[in-house]
């Protein structure tokens, strides 16, 4: 069973900041050091071939690409799901994290090195930062404003984040949605996107835990 079945009835469709908890059921943690499965991960241009009816087996079109939205269920005769994002859309949504993955894990906070960056993801900060800033003055300048932290939480045993993206199509708004496999063994990423006609449509990624 493809990531995005799995992880399909995890998908939120509200407010990331406002409806997620800051911290995840006890005993869930995604700490440790891991590997991409390129082979049980979507890749954009097969995704595109797929979308277009050129892939080279039939067999190999995702899920999502045969119009799978957040439901999971299957998709009903002339049921017409989200379309496909951009190929460039889809490419910068799976361009992080890269293949190589290092998670540290404090409570609720979630801190991720990839490709020499670094990202953390702090439950609530993003919505002590709006509280802040509506007590600011009304005259402030914006330049004096930092770049606000990135709205992420957790949703029962899920970790999702709000990744980027705008309303234009070419770069489509999505959310990154991480989850350990039954076992502890795989660590499974699923980016959901959330605006214009490819709202819903999803991309699976899976990375294997690296023995320390």
């Amino acid at each position: 069973m493809r990531a995005a079945a799995v992880m399909a009835l995890l998908m939120l469709s509200a407010c990331v900041a406002d409806k997620l908890a800051v911290n995840p059921p006890a005993g869930v943690d995604l700490s440790g050091r891991w590997k991409l499965d390129e082979a049980d991960s979507d890749d954009p241009q097969h995704l595109a071939q797929a979308a277009n009816g050129t892939a080279a087996s039939p067999t190999n079109v995702p899920q999502t690409a045969r119009g799978r939205g957040r439901g999971g269920g299957a998709a009903p005769a002339g049921f017409q799901g989200p379309s496909p994002p951009s190929v460039s859309s889809m490419a910068a949504a799976l361009r992080w994290p890269g293949k190589t993955l290092d998670i540290k894990q404090v409570a609720g906070v979630v801190a991720f090195t990839s490709d020499g960056r670094n990202r953390v993801c702090e439950p609530g900060a993003e919505r002590r930062r709006r509280h802040h800033d509506d007590s600011r003055d009304r005259d402030s300048m914006p330049s004096e404003r930092d770049p606000p932290p990135q709205a992420c939480g957790w949703s029962e045993r899920t970790l999702v984040v709000e990744a980027g993206g705008d309303s234009d199509e070419d770069r489509a708004r999505y959310e990154e949605h991480y989850n350990l496999s039954d076992d502890g063994k795989r660590l499974i990423g699923v980016v959901v996107f959330t605006g214009g006609r490819s709202s819903g449509y999803t991309l699976s990624r899976v990375w294997d835990r690296v023995p320390q």
